[in-house]
């Protein structure tokens, strides 16, 4: 093993990791919408807005807005599928 292949198996740990916990947080949170516990459509907003004050422009900033815009859209397209079931139904 080298130095390059540990840093990038902690790395692929490290990404493997955040992504399980998006699909939690994402899928806690719809089931928090479908019981109207929570406003999704306001999550979505804020989850968007939350990165955008401030100046800090680092890489690590701008992967994090990236990242909760994505969870946001990911988020929103759920509620739109689920609608469009109930629709059907």
């Amino acid at each position: 093993m080298t130095i390059e292949t540990i840093h990038a198996d902690e790395m692929n740990d490290l990404a493997g990791r955040i992504e399980g916990l998006s699909w939690a947080v994402l899928h806690i949170t719809a089931a928090l919408e479908i019981k109207e516990l929570i406003d999704g459509p306001h999550l979505s907003k804020m989850w968007r807005q939350a990165l955008s004050k401030g100046n800090e422009q680092s890489l690590m900033r701008q992967s994090a807005r990236d990242y909760l815009a994505k969870l946001a859209d990911l988020l929103d397209e759920a509620r739109e599928y689920r609608q469009s079931l109930a629709k059907t139904d």
